[in-house]
């Protein structure tokens, strides 16, 4: 048996999810949810919910934001912890609930973001960091289980593309021969619900001093309610139903930068496979799944086998990826990940001029 425990950090909530594969049957035992917000206020909630299962926990995958090397948390350095959220200075709330674990003594990981993956080509990665972060990958997994459920076929011969549609990013992934070759990341992507997704380099350069703040808002919820932010996903849906011009407008451009994205991994790959896993909360809008639906009619869109959970993707994802890492019944999935053989550095392969350097602590 192998009790393997996986964490997702989102924009809104903080997912927990607790995997039992006795007899080789992989089930949920625990499953928690909580505010974003109340875990940066108390991290200690995320030892205490772990604990609560009152048994010796064999493996836990936490997240690790923009990514690292794979690695036991115990390894993990000052620029480790820089390097997941890109924050000068260190003190994020993910560093702190990971020194909270590190502390209890399990036996914990931290597991690459797309980019520091050896099955991504070097020359996608050119002046890019967000391909994609760690919890993405663990998304990734659990479309890989279910595909080889679905279709009783082995890792190898998995192929999707994953379009993640959250609460503020968008983020979608390719999927080839069970391994991860491209990714678009929620600063990469086109419209988010929270954020704005690509910037035209015109519109930063008239903004002036661009921040982390710029980046992760301005999107459709921004542009529906005109710069107000009063507005939730389900009203934009019902205003866009009703036939409000500037929320109709709004989805439009939402759902056609979802059909971009996916179309360009598609053609950038060459995946054949028609089918599409959608995860993330957008999907579950009604208003919403059917436009995507009509947009994408060549495609097979599909939920993934969420084994009666009602956690996040990327939670379930990070516990099957937990249990593979010590020997589970998803080791096979994880060994073709490749997640051992990833290296590098978040900033490899980005230009960033030497004042942009020396703001950020990384001067020659």
């Amino acid at each position: 048996m192998v009790l393997s425990v996986g964490v997702d950090q989102g924009s809104v909530s903080y997912d927990i999810v607790a995997i039992d594969d006795s007899n080789g049957e992989p089930k949920i035992v625990l499953e928690k949810s909580f505010s974003t917000k109340f875990v940066k206020e108390r991290p200690s909630v995320v030892v205490d919910t772990i604990f609560s299962l009152g048994v010796k926990i064999d493996s836990l995958v936490l997240p690790s934001g923009f990514g690292t090397r794979l690695k036991h948390i115990w390894e993990l350095t000052s620029e480790d912890f820089f390097e997941m959220s890109l924050k000068p200075g260190g003190g994020s709330s993910l560093e702190r609930v990971i020194q909270a674990v590190k502390n209890t003594g399990v036996n914990a990981y931290v597991i690459p973001a797309v980019k520091h993956l050896p099955t991504v080509p070097a020359h996608r990665k050119l002046n890019r960091v967000d391909l994609g972060t760690s919890d993405k990958v663990c998304a990734a997994a659990l479309g890989v289980y279910t595909q080889m459920k679905n279709k009783s076929i082995t890792p190898e011969e998995t192929e999707f593309v994953l379009a993640e549609l959250g609460s503020s990013f968008n983020a979608f992934i390719g999927v080839k021969n069970g391994k991860i070759v491209d990714g678009v990341g929620g600063t990469n992507s086109w419209l988010g619900i929270g954020s704005r997704g690509c910037v035209d380099g015109e519109v930063a350069a008239l903004m002036g001093e661009f921040s982390k703040d710029d980046a992760y808002s301005g999107g459709a919820l921004y542009l529906a309610s005109a710069g107000n932010g009063n507005m939730s996903v389900e009203e934009l849906a019902v205003y866009a139903e009703q036939g409000h011009e500037r929320a109709r407008l709004v989805c439009e451009a939402y759902v056609e930068g979802v059909v971009k994205d996916v179309s360009a991994i598609i053609a950038a790959n060459g995946i054949s496979s028609t089918e599409l896993f959608l995860s993330g909360r957008i999907p579950r809008i009604s208003y919403f799944n059917e436009a995507l639906r009509s947009k994408l009619r060549g495609y097979t869109l599909l939920g993934m086998d969420r084994m009666g959970s009602v956690a996040k993707e990327g939670a379930i994802g990070a516990a099957i990826i937990a249990n593979g890492l010590v020997g589970g019944v998803f080791k096979p999935i994880v060994d073709n990940l490749s997640l051992d053989k990833a290296a590098g550095h978040v900033l490899d392969y980005v230009h960033l001029p030497p004042k942009a350097r020396s703001r950020v602590g990384l001067l020659d």
